[in-house]
């Protein structure tokens, strides 16, 4: 009678392997992760895991992008403000969903193709806003970089009301050198997340309304354009 596979000897499938990968990943960070650790959750030899998918940066990349499918992706609309608006939720709620997994994605342009998603609905936006293409490729990215890192600054607990200590230590600056910065104490106590959030992104949107405004072949868009942020 022959002898039955072992689970170590059987063939893996690169979406078990992925979804395993992603599940390690998100409870124990980056520092509890590695392709050994993977192959013993799957009962693999590593080096099947590095065979689907080339390479640990690679294998980064696709548990980055697996992370995106947790959350319904935006598609564009006529409103081009909600949609820059609704692709900064989806990160946003990336950050609280996965906040151990968040940090990948600073790491690369793309992650895939859930990622590619979401930039196609940036760049539309900023395209239907007015911006020339060369404004909108560097716009594009610093609108990533923006609604990344303040959603990882929220992740690592940055933007939070401040605690008693932190406020002794604001009180305890010399009053004419920090004048602004003791008379926003109180609302720094009170500091709203969300409103926070909501104000950063509707300054990003006015600053691309005045700069679609300023060119040239612009005038007889600026009526569509205007400042609107609903």
């Amino acid at each position: 009678m022959a002898e039955p596979k072992s689970r170590a000897r059987r063939g893996v499938e690169r979406s078990e392997i992925l979804d395993a990968a992603f599940n390690l990943f998100a409870s124990t960070g980056e520092q509890g992760f590695s392709i050994r650790k993977l192959g013993a959750v799957l009962g693999v030899d590593p080096m099947t895991v590095l065979h689907h998918f080339g390479s640990k940066a690679e294998l980064l990349r696709a548990i980055a992008d697996r992370a995106l499918r947790d959350i319904e992706m935006p598609v564009s609309t006529s409103n081009w403000q909600s949609d820059l608006k609704a692709v900064a939720n989806v990160y946003r709620t990336l950050a609280h969903r996965h906040p151990l997994v968040f940090p990948l994605h600073f790491r690369y342009n793309a992650t895939g193709p859930t990622d590619h998603i979401s930039s196609e609905v940036v760049y539309c936006a900023l395209r239907q806003a007015g911006l020339a293409d060369a404004d909108v490729a560097g716009l594009g990215l610093a609108f990533y970089a923006f609604v990344l890192g303040f959603a990882l600054a929220e992740a690592e607990g940055l933007l939070r009301p401040i605690g008693p200590g932190d406020e002794t230590e604001l009180e305890g600056l010399e009053p004419e050198t920090y004048k602004a910065t003791r008379s926003l104490i109180p609302a720094l106590k009170t500091l709203d997340p969300d409103a926070a959030f909501d104000n950063s992104i509707n300054v990003f949107i006015f600053g691309v309304a005045a700069l679609a405004a300023r060119r040239p072949d612009n005038s007889a868009h600026k009526s569509k354009v205007g400042f609107a942020t609903h």
